[in-house]
């Protein structure tokens, strides 16, 4: 039996095992250093969850006493402020049962991550390869088990990945199965029995609560459903489907919308803190900095009231942090308006930023700048290769990759807009390292295969 085929034969038993000590070694890995890396990581989500552990509140992002928050969402600070009601705020014990949350998050994005490259023709031995780099490489045990104790970055990298699964399989079941009974009788060619009106609902549902956690990650899975609707299902099921996509929106979103028009009297269907990331990205102090590390400090100073005295004492002469963060957008779009290529360049550098973090985006998480240039070569070669692997992807199996593509592009859209800092990049940090080692391998199989058996790229990776 040859190795790769022990291999296959002991798949399933590799994957747990790697699962499961990834668990362990990330619990492992905050045990070292407890009285750092154990405490809590205050932000504005740790606060509202410790108000929301105290009086049932979504208040105080900023500073005890600042007042009801658009800021954050309701979902994680919910789960963390529970736990706190239960065990202390703060108290080693709820620390340590997030730290399992977060561990048991962290591994379920990898198991879904590789059953999306199964599904997108990857082959096992780099699939087996990613798999154990993201688990035991500690590149993100900082941002995984610390920030991702209280922050959704996990948890929406999570709800993407499964999204992104649940699509591709909706579409191959489309393409095999072709008709169900009714269809067959209409005479229809193209409305798979896998896609009826159930599982439509509970697609909505899932991308509506999805939208609650990542609005980037929703919008990727709303335009991944528009390509299965337009593939499989004839125009006169087109609205349809988007009565049930909106009803599973207000299912889940609607109390928290009902909830903002009630506390701001506005509609805002997501958080109100658009405009101040927008307006921390786009001004003339961040064009070009001599020190973009002290450039990015002094425009939080200057405006964000989670990171300043003045800043703070500036949103309370607002009726609430929504009003606050409305007029800082007007200030950052009349900024775009007068100088479009200036705003235009700052865009292309915050995409540069998000795939390639420059070191200074390092510096708030732990260790510094230690080690920055061997964590910087890493970084940028695995970005590099992953990029490489998707463009192949999309060369050999468009039809597939398609729905990576659209994964990938809104929350990087959207974070092309404000200053990208290292967890947002999670969101598609995982994807890429199996499209890095797909490539990798793709590539030592055309190097040590004889000439005269390569063929054209055409194969899965």
């Amino acid at each position: 039996m040859s190795w790769s085929a022990r291999l296959s034969r002991h798949e399933r038993g590799l994957v747990a095992g790697m699962l499961v000590l990834g668990f362990f070694v990330r619990l492992a890995w905050l045990f070292l250093r407890p009285t750092e890396r154990l405490i809590p990581a205050k932000s504005e989500m740790w606060h509202v969850a410790a108000t929301f552990a105290a009086s049932g509140r979504f208040a105080d992002a900023y500073a005890p006493g600042s007042g009801l928050s658009s800021h954050v969402g309701p979902f994680n600070t919910a789960v963390e402020g529970l736990v706190y009601r239960a065990f202390g705020i703060g108290s080693l014990p709820a620390e340590v049962v997030l730290a399992v949350i977060a561990a048991v998050t962290a591994c379920t994005l990898f198991w879904l991550l590789y059953r999306v490259a199964g599904e997108l023709g990857i082959g096992l031995v780099p699939r087996l390869a990613a798999l154990a780099l993201l688990v035991f490489v500690p590149f993100n045990f900082w941002v995984e088990m610390v920030d991702f104790r209280i922050r959704e970055g996990a948890f929406a990298a999570a709800i993407a990945t499964a999204l992104l699964w649940w699509l591709l399989r909706l579409d191959a079941a489309g393409g095999r199965q072709g008709l169900n009974a009714a269809g067959r009788r209409q005479g229809l060619n193209a409305t798979p029995t896998t896609f009826d009106r159930r599982s439509q609902l509970c697609f909505a549902l899932a991308a509506g609560f999805a939208f609650l956690i990542n609005p980037g990650v929703a919008l990727g899975a709303y335009a991944g459903l528009g390509c299965v609707a337009l593939r499989h299902l004839p125009p006169r099921r087109w609205l349809p489907l988007a009565g049930v996509l909106a009803l599973g929106f207000v299912m889940v979103n609607g109390a928290w919308i009902a909830r903002n028009a009630t506390v701001y009297h506005r509609l805002m269907i997501s958080r109100g803190n658009f405009g101040l990331e927008l307006d921390i990205a786009y001004a003339d102090s961040v064009v070009a900095p001599t020190d973009a590390r002290a450039a990015w400090h002094a425009r939080m100073a200057d405006i964000h009231p989670f990171f300043s005295p003045t800043a703070l004492a500036r949103l309370k002469t607002f009726p609430d942090d929504a009003s606050y963060f409305a007029a800082l957008g007007h200030e950052a779009t009349g900024w775009i308006a007068a100088h479009p290529a200036a705003a235009a360049r700052l865009t292309l550098r915050h995409l540069r930023e998000l795939y390639f973090p420059p070191p200074w985006l390092f510096d708030p998480y732990e260790s510094g700048m230690r080690g920055i240039g061997l964590k910087l070569t890493f970084l940028w070669t695995l970005t590099a290769l992953g990029l490489a692997g998707l463009l192949l992807g999309l060369r050999q199996r468009p039809r597939q990759y398609l729905f990576v593509a659209l994964t990938l592009a809104f929350p990087t859209a959207l974070y092309s807009l404000v200053q990208p800092t290292l967890r947002y990049r999670y969101a598609f940090a995982g994807l890429l390292t199996f499209f890095a080692a797909a490539f990798v391998w793709r590539l030592a199989e055309l190097v040590l295969s004889s000439p005269r058996k390569r063929g054209p790229m055409t194969s899965d990776i």
